[in-house]
């Protein structure tokens, strides 16, 4: 062949290839995911507004999303580690429990009253002379979860840093399973006091408007970092990352505003960029800005392993 005709048939080839695409990968709508919540509040109305969030993301994914509500904070960590679930909306202690035993990933931090931290704190009712830890002693008390960090592992480390041991402190502990359900116990009088982050009052005011005059805090907690959307270890980069940012443009949609407000009350999400730049948080990766929690597990001497196990 010569050369001329060597050139003329190579630049067909590379025409060829300009006005051939190359092949694609499956397009969004073939992509189904799985996002499961936790069920820190009333679990239909998480299901309902978990609904409604999978339904904002497949728009602005093209991905199928469904969503469930898990009976326990384990059942989602468990979710993940199976391949169940893609996406978990995972409570602070959940996370760290499921990135030390599954390598789930953080990716976006929720933010309330304009920051990416909270509080734990204990309440009792108004008038029953409990005004202190030590004023606990002998009584019914509530926890909401063991992989809860404001419901269990915060209250936990600070009555232990208070001189107090849990297991012979308490005359009653019991595990209600969510926030509203350990406010609930403490305002119907079923415990004297019990854990919840703050303010978890203001969630269930509408149905008892004198909550917060029946109720009081006598116990605040260090800073806690705020929860998270995870993603399960392996799920493709790409993928995570389409989702990632549909959720970060969540909070500058009136739409998907009013869906985070009303899941868990989340007023905008955070990546590690913001984290640092909005936030002034200075740590080196977003995992890293759950240590703290690690290091009240150490001080509380809590085995994250044990905690996850059927019960």
């Amino acid at each position: 062949m010569s050369q001329r005709a060597t050139v003329l048939a190579l630049a067909a080839v590379l025409a060829l290839g300009i006005l051939t695409p190359a092949p694609a990968g499956p397009p969004p709508a073939q992509t189904k995911l799985v996002m499961a919540f936790v069920p820190s509040g009333e679990a239909q109305a998480i299901l309902e507004n978990g609904n409604r969030i999978s339904h904002l993301l497949a728009e602005a994914t093209g991905y199928a999303i469904e969503s469930f509500v898990a009976t326990s904070y384990a059942g989602v960590i468990e979710a993940m580690g199976a391949g169940r679930a893609d996406v978990g909306w995972l409570s602070t202690f959940a996370y760290v429990i499921a990135h030390q035993k599954y390598g789930v990933e953080v990716r976006l931090v929720t933010v309330r009253f304009g920051l990416p931290f909270y509080n734990a704190e204990i309440i009792t009712q108004a008038d029953s002379g409990i005004a202190s830890l030590a004023d606990l002693k002998g009584k019914r008390f509530a926890f909401v979860d063991p992989a809860s960090t404001s419901g269990y592992l915060f209250p936990l480390a600070g009555l232990k840093k208070a001189g107090y041991d849990p297991e012979k402190f308490f005359g009653q502990t019991v595990f209600a399973g969510s926030h509203n359900n350990v406010v609930l116990a403490v305002y119907q009088g079923r415990v004297d006091a019990g854990s919840v982050y703050d303010d978890a009052r203001g969630t269930v005011q509408k149905n008892y408007p004198d909550v917060m005059q029946k109720l009081r805090v006598i116990w605040k907690s260090d800073p806690i970092p705020n929860d998270t959307v995870s993603f399960r270890r392996n799920l493709p980069a790409g993928v995570a990352d389409r989702v990632t940012s549909a959720l970060l443009h969540f909070s500058e949609d009136p739409d998907g505003l009013a869906a985070l407000k009303a899941l868990y009350e989340i007023e905008a999400l955070a990546d590690y960029h913001l984290l640092v730049t909005k936030y002034h948080v200075r740590v080196a990766s977003l995992d890293a800005f759950y240590n703290p929690v690690r290091d009240v597990a150490r001080y509380a001497g809590v085995n994250l392993e044990e905690l996850i196990k059927p019960r």
